[in-house]
């Protein structure tokens, strides 16, 4: 599987390296022809050296991305969750249930964790997909945040029920029983998320790849 990636990704490589030559003749040329008929503004310079400044740091993000690029786009993917958390107890349920469970955005009320397991037990949560992933996934990161990744593990499976293919719960799932020792789940669940390459980007290839490689052999 991860010779397969390679294969792609140095497919992907070859074809983006063919572009962007092409790309830079072809603009070398355009400029230069501009320029020489009078055409061209220098201000035009200016802006096409902006337009190059900005892509060429994205592209080599997504094909060689470094630890800090993971790391930071990770960290995104993170907050957006949060706020998506937020937004479907907020919305389904209103303001009122979101202060019990957030004294602050990311910051749990020590009574949190009893207060989401009784929403949980409710069947109009359990009759919405969408609050009841955020409400699962919420009193998991609850149990994260208080040093006990243990009692995670369940809340996060249920929550992949829901949405096999969700990328942050799957990496917490694996993360928790790295977390725990439990190496062989945690292997597994970084295979699962390397089985569909296309959905993840070079950053996040690399993060999982990484997370991997980094767990000791028993």
């Amino acid at each position: 599987m991860l010779e397969e990636d390679k294969k792609r990704r140095l497919k992907k490589l070859i074809v983006m390296v063919i572009v962007i030559l092409a790309a830079l003749v072809g603009a070398s040329y355009l400029v230069y022809n501009l320029l020489d008929s009078g055409r061209m503004h220098p201000m035009g310079l200016l802006a096409l050296a902006a337009v190059i400044s900005i892509a060429i740091p994205m592209i080599r993000s997504n094909f060689f991305p470094s630890a800090r690029d993971c790391a930071t786009e990770y960290a995104f993917h993170e907050q957006r969750l949060e706020k998506e958390i937020i937004q479907q107890i907020s919305d389904a349920l209103g303001p009122d249930a979101l202060n019990r469970v957030f004294s602050q955005p990311d910051h749990y009320r020590a009574s949190a964790g009893e207060y989401v397991e009784q929403l949980l037990e409710q069947e109009n949560v359990r009759q919405n997909p969408e609050l009841h992933f955020a409400l699962l996934l919420s009193l998991a990161r609850f149990h994260e945040k208080n040093g006990d990744p243990r009692s995670g593990i369940p809340l996060i499976k249920a929550a992949l029920a829901i949405k096999p293919q969700h990328f942050v719960a799957r990496m917490h799932l694996a993360g928790n029983y790295e977390w725990i020792g439990s190496t062989e789940e945690a292997r597994r669940h970084y295979r699962v998320l390397l089985e569909h390459p296309e959905t993840l980007s070079g950053a996040m290839k690399k993060l999982v790849a990484t997370n991997l490689k980094n767990i000791p052999v028993e």
